[in-house]
C-alpha cells in the first residue's frame, strides 16, 4: 500500500505547484488562498492518513484496518466523481464567478498587479469603464509590454500607439489558456489516481481473503 502513500504525496506536491499557479491570479479569487489548488492538497493529506490503515492492515494482517481502509478508498473515490460531475455542471458558473471577481478587482484597482501578459477582463478596453481608467485616460502600467512609470497614462488618446504599447489580451482569456495548457497533465494526474486507489481497493478485498483463508487453515 506504500505506492497510495506516494500518490498522497504526490497530490500534496501537485497542489502546491498548482497554487503557484493559482496565486499568480489570487485577486480573481477574492484576495483568498481558497482555490482549486487547496483542495488537490486536502486530498493528497486524506489520502496519505488513509493509507496508514492500508499499510498497518497489511504488515499486521489486520482485516478490520484493511476493511477500514478499504471502505474510506471507496468513500473518497465516490468523492471524486462527484467532484467531477459538479465542476463539469457548474463550468458556466465558474466562468462567470471569476469573470465577475476579475471585473470587480479591476473596478477597485490601487496597486500594480501582476497579469501576466494581459490586459482588462475580456480585452484592454474593460478599463475604459473603470474609476481607474477614465481618471487617466488609461490602463495600469502592468499592462504596458515595457513596464515603465507612467506607461499606460492617456493611452486611449493615442488608438494607433495602443497595439505596441499595451497587451490587448483580456486576462480571463490569459488565465483560461494557462489552464488549458497544464489540463493534459492534470486528466492524466487523475487518470492515474483513480486507477491506483481502484488498485488499492482491490488489494485490499484481496488481503482480507486471504489473512481470512489463512486463519482458517490454522
Amino acid at each position: 500500500m506504500r505506492w497510495m502513500q506516494l500518490s498522497g504525496l504526490a497530490l500534496i506536491v501537485i497542489g502546491g505547484i498548482a497554487q503557484g499557479f493559482f496565486s499568480s491570479y489570487i485577486e480573481f479569487f477574492n484576495g483568498k488562498y481558497e482555490t482549486p489548488a487547496i483542495g488537490i492538497i486536502i486530498l493528497g493529506g486524506i489520502i496519505l492518513v488513509i493509507s496508514f490503515f492500508g499499510c498497518c492492515g497489511a504488515k499486521k494482517e489486520n482485516v478490520f484496518m484493511l476493511r477500514i481502509f478499504g471502505f474510506l478508498m471507496v468513500i473518497v473515490l465516490l468523492l471524486e466523481c462527484a467532484a467531477a460531475i459538479t465542476v463539469l455542471v457548474m463550468k458556466t458558473d465558474i466562468k462567470n464567478l471569476v469573470k465577475r471577481n476579475m471585473n470587480e478587482t479591476m473596478d477597485k484597482y490601487g496597486d500594480p498587479k501582476n497579469l501576466y501578459f494581459c490586459c482588462g477582463t475580456e480585452d484592454y478596453m474593460d478599463w475604459n469603464g473603470t474609476t481607474y481608467g477614465m481618471n487617466v485616460s488609461g490602463v495600469p502600467d502592468t499592462c504596458c509590454k515595457n513596464i515603465v512609470g507612467g506607461c499606460g497614462y492617456k493611452v486611449f488618446d493615442s488608438p494607433s500607439k495602443i497595439p505596441t504599447t499595451i497587451y490587448t489580451t483580456g486576462c480571463f482569456q490569459a488565465l483560461s489558456d494557462s489552464a488549458h495548457a497544464k489540463l493534459g497533465a492534470v486528466i492524466g494526474g487523475i487518470v492515474i489516481l483513480v486507477l491506483l486507489q481502484i488498485v488499492g481497493i482491490w488489494m485490499s478485498c484481496w488481503l482480507i481473503q486471504a489473512v481470512k483463508e489463512r486463519y482458517e487453515v490454522l
